[in-house]
């Protein structure tokens, strides 16, 4: 999105195709999910697209996680519901990034398995917060949640990482999704450059490396490092094709917003 000419983000079957399986790029959730939703029914399942809520536990400002960690943001994310003829329906999300389930997860209260180890996950139907309902009349959505080290005892705990309902979602209520979380100046995407890869070992996800703005860290289990700091707009570029493989045409290059890019030297 930032490194580009046009600054749009399409939502286009076709155009997602060049951009996936040619181009070798990825995407927010809602390009993530939509392409991800058609390969599944392709093969014949039965794919319901839904919306949800980031919490705002999961904003990189500390500010924010601070002082609002028990809200969340408006609709935002989209994510898959599919259906196993003899166990039901199932969360598969391609597109919460680092702190995604990196798994199918059953829709089921109280459902609990470890994702990226040690990592857990959870699925829960509660009443958020913000609700102006109160008691057993607050309107209950399916949370999930993740919890970074178990073996932390009561120093970790279970933090909520979004919200979401059955109700089915369609293309246009992604574009206006995607227009808000493309456009505007509230929005996290608009405001920072940041890519996430996963890290296999055996086809086995065991962590991922993440770029936010000028900083490249790595997790794999549980440990966490600084990989690389770009002092340059010219080192993050070769950062995203050394670490990332996302090579950049010289119109995308160039693309980049004055307030967004690193001094060049």
């Amino acid at each position: 999105m930032h490194y580009s000419a046009s600054k749009k983000v399409t939502l286009d079957l076709s155009e997602l195709y060049t951009w996936f399986v040619k181009k070798r790029r990825g995407g927010r959730c809602m390009e993530n999910n939509s392409f991800f939703a058609t390969v599944l029914r392709s093969l014949g399942y039965e794919v319901r697209n839904c919306g949800g809520r980031v919490s705002r536990a999961m904003s990189p400002y500390p500010e924010v996680r601070q002082t609002q960690a028990t809200t969340y943001d408006g609709l935002n994310h989209m994510l898959n519901l599919i259906r196993f003829d003899d166990d039901g329906w199932y969360v598969v999300d391609v597109g919460m990034g680092a702190m995604g389930p990196k798994l199918p997860y059953p829709l089921r209260d109280n459902f609990e398995t470890t994702s990226i180890a040690p990592r857990k996950i959870r699925i829960q139907r509660r009443a958020i917060s913000e609700s102006y309902a109160s008691g057993s009349d607050a309107p209950k959505l399916w949370c999930y949640d993740v919890c970074y080290d178990p073996s932390r005892g009561a120093d970790n705990k279970w933090i909520p990482t979004y919200c979401f309902t059955e109700t089915e979602f369609l293309p246009q209520d992604y574009e206006v999704m995607s227009w808000f979380t493309s456009t505007h100046s509230n929005s996290f995407f608009t405001r920072n450059v940041t890519a996430t890869k996963m890290i296999m070992e055996q086809e086995k996800i065991v962590g991922r490396v993440t770029l936010f703005k000028e900083t490249i860290r790595e997790s794999v289990w549980a440990e966490r490092k600084v990989v690389r700091e770009c002092k340059t707009e010219n080192e993050r570029v070769d950062s995203l094709k050394e670490i990332f493989g996302i090579e950049l045409s010289k119109e995308e290059m160039d693309g980049i917003a004055p307030e967004l890019s690193l001094a060049c030297k």
